[in-house]
């Protein structure tokens, strides 16, 4: 389990260093991933003030706290697509990848987590302007923030095992 651990470890810096030498990419990945959830804040925001203040109780700064997360929340869940396995098998990157020691699924689980803590420490700014310009209303608790931590990276690892699963089933 020792030797797991170091692997994921390492892995994960690796994953790191290897993302923030592309800044510039995943910022624009990351503008990307914001674009859609600033449209629907713009959007619903608008038509909550235009009905008097609230939308079936939503106020504009509630509108504006959900999307905001919401951009955490999509980044967070992005992985490989079941076509990737498609491209892994017939570049032969997944021959290499079955000689390792470990399992496949440790090379993507900690290139992505080690990937995620980089897309956060760049969303923090994103996040920060967009809470400064449209005013969000959320007030959670530390357990509240704690249990999101905790269950948004359950998610992704969730996610990641159900993606994986649907490429190599759809390999047969």
């Amino acid at each position: 389990m020792k030797r797991l651990i170091d692997f994921y470890w390492t892995s994960m810096k690796l994953s790191v260093q290897d993302r923030f030498q592309y800044r510039v990419q995943n910022y624009f990945y990351l503008i990307g991933q914001v674009a859609e959830p600033v449209v629907y804040m713009i959007v619903w925001s608008t038509v909550a003030r235009a009905q008097g203040g609230s939308v079936n109780g939503y106020t504009p700064g509630e509108f504006a706290a959900y999307y905001i997360i919401w951009t955490l929340v999509r980044n967070m869940n992005v992985v490989r697509t079941p076509a990737d396995w498609e491209w892994r098998i017939r570049g032969g990157s997944l021959a290499g990848d079955l000689m390792r020691p470990v399992h496949p699924i440790h090379n993507d689980v900690s290139f992505f987590a080690g990937w995620k803590v980089v897309m956060m420490v760049f969303w923090l700014p994103i996040a920060a302007i967009l809470a400064l310009i449209f005013k969000p209303v959320l007030h959670p608790t530390w357990i509240q923030i704690l249990v999101f931590f905790f269950a948004i990276w359950g998610a992704y690892l969730v996610r990641t095992m159900f993606i994986s699963l649907l490429g190599l089933i759809t390999f047969w």
